[in-house]
């Protein structure tokens, strides 16, 4: 199972990055062997959009982020790519609350925990 990761840095042991807008990485990890592949960022218009269809295309599972703009929230979304917001944790500490049901779900773009829509979580 691949799960991405908006992190600030190229490895497991980097912050996950608090906007995925702006993320400097996005890290396409493997669970299963725990292998990443890093996809470095260059902040651009649409530059989050891009990513979000690079999650789709490695069939990514998950998102771990903390916020998400709402063209990148529906891509995902409408992929039926589940959302996490993890805070102040490395990639690894966030894979590992992900596993054990620890991270809240971003339900939907604004934040507020709210379901919109007919979107899977």
């Amino acid at each position: 199972m691949n799960i991405a990761v908006a992190a600030m840095d190229s490895t497991l042991d980097s912050p996950v990055c608090a906007e995925f807008a702006q993320t400097p990485y996005v890290l396409i990890v493997n669970v299963a062997t725990m292998t990443c592949t890093p996809i470095a960022h260059v902040v651009s218009p649409e530059s989050d959009c891009a990513l979000a269809r690079m999650a789709v295309a490695h069939r990514c599972e998950a998102l771990i982020a903390n916020t998400l703009t709402e063209k990148v929230f529906e891509i995902l979304a409408d992929d039926g790519v589940t959302r996490y917001a993890a805070a102040n944790m490395s990639v690894r500490e966030a894979l590992a609350a992900m596993e054990r049901r620890e991270l809240e779900v971003i339900r939907n773009s604004d934040g507020s925990g709210a379901c919109s829509g007919s979107h899977r979580h």
